[in-house]
């Protein structure tokens, strides 16, 4: 697959801002899901396009290359961000700036999201996310530990997350809202999906006695 053709990526409204960065992200303060539902409903996003994406070429961008783990994680991304996020107590805000950033540095550098380098990206947006977003945060050590990776490869890949992502960090009211609702509306629709489902399995039941009967 050439780097000319057309990549998909994340299933949400998106822009490149190149303004400088101003105030942090504010929380919405009417909260329609709570931080561990957003992990889940981010989480199951990211695993979709992972699955989605890994029959395709892994070696389409060299720029993906320090993000890339010699083997598939054994760990679900759901788990892993539980994980990263659970113990260092990041606000549901600067869990939707490591999507957002996740989303940006791909249109940016046409990169596909796979099972081999989204565990990289996470840890190295969400370091990024925390110091731009968070008063207050643990030591790169913790960050580091949690992710699975050394101090200096978390540096390092640190460092080359912001060079692709062109230090463009700062993230417009509108364009937090606009990630936001699509979380909202992704929840909604699964829950409607899952009711339904549960209706029909009910009705299948109610079927299934009726026929022993």
């Amino acid at each position: 697959m050439s780097d000319t053709e057309e990549t998909e990526y994340l299933s949400l409204n998106s822009s490149i801002s190149n303004i400088k960065k101003e105030d942090k992200i504010i929380s919405n303060s009417n909260e329609e899901i709570i931080p561990i539902k957003t992990i889940e409903i981010i989480s199951d996003l990211l695993n979709n396009i992972c699955e989605g994406n890994k029959d395709k070429s892994e070696l389409v961008n060299i720029k993906i290359k320090p993000f890339m783990t010699m083997n598939i994680p054994t760990m679900p991304i759901k788990d892993y961000l539980l994980r990263l996020s659970q113990f260092t107590n990041i606000s549901e805000s600067t869990i939707i700036l490591i999507l957002i950033y996740i989303d940006r540095i791909c249109k940016i550098n046409n990169f596909h999201l796979n099972f081999r380098n989204i565990y990289k990206l996470i840890i190295s947006s969400m370091i990024i996310a925390v110091k731009y977003n968070e008063d207050h945060y643990y030591s790169k050590e913790v960050y580091a530990k949690l992710g699975g990776v050394t101090m200096k490869e978390l540096n390092y890949l640190e460092f080359q997350f912001l060079i692709l992502i062109k230090f463009s960090l700062f993230v417009e009211k509108d364009l937090y809202d606009k990630y936001y609702d699509n979380l909202i509306s992704i929840h909604e629709d699964n829950k409607s999906e899952n009711d339904e489902e549960d209706e029909s399995d009910d009705g299948n039941d109610e079927g299934n006695d009726n026929n022993l009967e």
